[in-house]
């Protein structure tokens, strides 16, 4: 990994110069010497090196911990901190911005050999992950996208009706403060949660409003049914858990378990206002489309039977608080 460029913050300028020696006689690049956090940072934008090896206490108004939390947020650079002594509590700050390596002066040449060439690898090893989960999530996104155009063209839905579903769900899930990770997987199960109705008769799915008795029981088997098909595939979100429940109410008077309440998933709850708003919008074969504020009060007056009133509340928020709407075309 010769000729790999690395950043040297180290406020003691001797200290600074022999290190820099040190790394250029082991064939490294020296990018630049800093001495402060304000300054690492202005270097790290002009000239992005390839490590940086940070002392922990620095001159300035940030110490090396501080500033190495900075990269950590802002760029994919590998930190390696050196210290001739740190207390228990800036020990447990450090490990938060997950260092690639630790480094104890007085330290000899090899130590450093060796402590830049592990951080180099690992962080090339975490570079070449993250790069195939980025082109596993493509797949499964593209996959996801190809199976909704399957199950809109069975359904009664018009076209793009999950692509709504998706956006929306996600917008409620990022009101209600979510994570990232958890909004990622609502926007990605609402794209699939129908799958279990294209086991179903085709006569069942287009009258799906007004179905009894022997249908309306087959009908009901849908979740239970796209919950077997997606167990067969692993991902990081309950997918397959929402699949099943998505069709619960909070009362408990939903089907395939009339689970009820706190015992159904969120990620299940949110996703049942999503689609009922853009199913309630949206012109099927057995009903008419309504405005979007009658499908609102629809929905207010079902919150704690239908739906969970705290979902209910971020979605009105969205729409007559902060001007969330649906684009016309139906490209969302």
């Amino acid at each position: 990994m010769k000729g790999k460029q690395i950043l040297v913050v180290e406020d003691e300028g001797s200290v600074a110069l022999d290190i820099k020696k040190r790394l250029q006689t082991l064939g490294y690049g020296v990018s630049g010497i800093a001495s402060s956090g304000e300054e690492t940072m202005e270097m790290i934008r002009r000239n992005r090196p390839d490590l940086v090896l940070m002392d922990i206490q620095l001159c300035g108004g940030m110490d090396g911990v501080d500033t190495a939390g900075q990269i950590l947020a802002s760029f994919h650079i590998p930190v390696v901190y050196l210290t001739a002594y740190a207390d228990p509590e800036t020990l447990e700050r450090a490990k938060v911005t997950d260092p690639f390596g630790y480094i104890l002066k007085p330290f000899e040449t090899k130590e450093l050999r060796v402590a830049v060439e592990m951080a180099l690898y690992k962080h090339g090893m975490d570079q070449t992950l993250r790069e195939s989960r980025a082109r596993l999530e493509r797949s499964m996104k593209g996959a996801i996208d190809a199976i909704a155009a399957i199950i809109e063209l069975r359904g009664p839905f018009v076209a793009g009706h999950h692509r709504r579903v998706s956006r929306l769900a996600a917008a409620i899930a990022e009101e209600m403060g979510l994570s990232g990770s958890r909004v990622e997987g609502i926007r990605l199960t609402a794209g699939i949660y129908d799958i279990g109705l294209v086991h179903l008769p085709a006569e069942i799915l287009m009258d799906a409003g007004r179905l009894e008795g022997a249908h309306l029981d087959i009908y009901q088997t849908y979740p239970q049914i796209g919950c077997d098909i997606l167990n067969n595939v692993e991902f990081p979100w309950p997918i397959a858990e929402t699949v099943l429940q998505h069709r619960e109410c909070f009362d408990g008077s939903g089907f395939p378990g009339g689970v009820k309440g706190g015992d159904i998933l969120l990620e299940a709850r949110i996703l049942a206002v999503a689609d009922a708003v853009t199913s309630l919008t949206s012109r099927l074969a057995y009903r008419p489309a309504l405005e979007m504020d009658a499908a609102l009060e629809e929905l207010k007056q079902n919150a704690g039977a239908l739906y969970d009133p705290e979902v209910v509340e971020a979605c009105l928020r969205l729409f007559r608080g902060k001007g969330f709407q649906f684009n016309p075309d139906g490209r969302d």
